[in-house]
Formats: structure tokens, C-alpha cells, sequence
């Protein structure tokens, strides 16, 4: 299905980055591409593999964030706040499966997106707490709210001056 997207191993071609010999750049202004002597963490699964991993998560992840909007709709505030984090739990699993645990976590801790990575785990656990032990109806959507403005916030992120443009358009 995906025998097209394999990604060729073969880096011995390529210019090396004068800032890590484990990191391969097509272009030298490029961004650095992992390579398995990089002491990054690179997963053993095939390319194609990875990519029905994140997929299957992805759709999941709608699901599981569908069936909470449902359970808004009855009212069932616990299930409401555990479908919801888990689509957000599996939303952030996902991406894991294309770039590998330890470059997820150094993307989203990036100095330029700590913060909105750091709301947003706070949101999802502020949405548990909110629903589940004080069960606060009003707090947990607002909690919510906040993990999708959170979310936002982090994606734009990756969208060259994209913040930039939505705060002069808010602010």
C-alpha cells in the first residue's frame, strides 16, 4: 500500500551537518534528518508501518473525541472528560509513531512551543480533575476549551509565522 513512501537508509551521499556528525542534511540549510548513529531515538518499525500506526491512532482519536461530544450532549460529565482526554492522549500517541517518542518530546518541549505543550498536558489533566473528583460540570468544559485552544496554539507552531498572523488578527 505504501511500498512508494520507504525511505532510503542510505545517507553516505549526503553533506554532513558540521553541528552533529549523526545528523544528514539534503541542503545544508535544511532540517537535520535522525539517523541511526544520532542519539536520537529511532523506532525499528518500517516506514509504511508507522504511518497505518498513526493513522489507526489518529482515527481513534476522532472517535474517542465524537463519543465524548455525545456523552456532553447526555450530560455524562465523567465520560465526557475521559473520552475526551483520551482523544487528546491518542491525538499526541499518534504523532509519536511518525517521529519517534524522543523526537515528539523534544519537538513539543522545543523552546518556541514548551509552553503551549505544557498548557496543553496541564488542560488534560485539569480536565480529569475538573470531571472526575470535583465533578464540575462548568470547569471541565471550560478545561476543555482549553486543551483545544492549547492544541491550536501548539499546531500553529509548526506553520511558519502562523502565531504571528493569528495574534495580529486577536490582539
Amino acid at each position: 500500500m505504501f511500498g512508494s513512501m520507504h525511505r532510503s537508509d542510505d545517507t553516505s551521499q549526503l553533506p554532513t551537518s558540521t553541528s552533529d556528525p549523526g545528523l544528514r542534511n539534503i541542503d545544508m540549510n535544511g532540517p537535520p534528518i535522525a539517523t541511526a548513529s544520532s542519539n536520537t531515538s529511532v523506532t525499528s518499525l518500517s516506514w509504511e508501518l508507522r504511518v497505518q500506526a498513526f493513522s489507526g491512532l489518529f482515527i481513534l482519536s476522532i472517535i474517542s473525541s465524537l463519543c465524548g461530544s455525545y456523552l456532553m450532549v447526555l450530560m455524562k460529565i465523567t465520560g465526557f472528560c475521559i473520552m475526551t482526554s483520551i482523544s487528546a492522549v491518542l491525538s499526541l500517541a499518534s504523532t509519536c509513531f511518525l517521529m519517534g517518542p524522543v523526537g515528539q518530546c523534544k519537538k513539543m518541549f522545543h523552546r518556541s512551543r514548551w509552553i503551549a505543550s505544557s498548557l496543553y498536558l496541564l488542560m488534560i489533566v485539569l480536565t480529569l480533575f475538573a470531571g472526575l473528583a470535583l465533578k464540575n460540570v462548568s470547569l471541565a468544559i471550560i478545561c476543555t476549551a482549553g486543551q483545544y485552544v492549547a492544541m491550536a496554539w501548539y499546531s500553529l507552531s509548526y506553520i511558519p509565522y502562523a502565531r504571528e498572523a493569528v495574534k495580529r488578527i486577536f490582539c
